[in-house]
């Protein structure tokens, strides 16, 4: 069976040279609230709407200071003011996410922590809070930043 590949991985622009990408992967699932875009969102067990597999909702903090939303997945790509459904970035390069406090480039992010807020990545200097997420793509002193997300594999 043939396979239909369009994430962009290996794409050559014809001259035998790779194209220079940041390949992205995106999934529409059902989001139980309204959600702002560049908010970090989190599979949401226990409502499973109209069949489309999980439903989503703004990243809740973890359970404890030094857990966090281990269900944390992807990033919002719009803003939506009611339930409904949302187009969720689960892998790739996205400008201005929401990430709690300070970023340093190459910082790895995990789910938000007890403590932090909710739909933002909190820094992990340490890693020992959770599973890595994304990371920082910039140093930025706002609570916005360029991330790499890294694919959970949920989708």
């Amino acid at each position: 069976m043939a396979i239909h590949k369009i994430d962009g991985v290996d794409a050559v622009d014809g001259s035998s040279t790779g194209i220079n990408s940041f390949p992205k992967k995106f999934v529409t699932l059902y989001c139980t609230a309204a959600v702002t875009a560049g908010r970090w969102v989190s599979i949401h067990a226990t409502d499973d709407e109209n069949g489309l597999g999980a439903s989503v909702v703004l990243a809740p903090v973890g359970p404890s200071s030094t857990a966090s939303n281990a269900a944390t997945f992807g990033i919002a790509t719009e803003t939506t003011t009611a339930a409904g459904n949302l187009r969720v970035q689960t892998a790739g390069k996205y400008e201005n996410a929401y990430v709690d406090g300070l970023t340093t480039v190459g910082l790895p992010l995990t789910g938000p922590l007890s403590g932090g807020t909710p739909g933002m990545a909190s820094l992990d200097a340490e890693t020992t809070y959770g599973p890595v997420i994304g990371v920082a793509l910039e140093s930025d002193a706002t609570n916005l930043a360029d991330v790499m997300i890294i694919d959970q594999g949920f989708f």
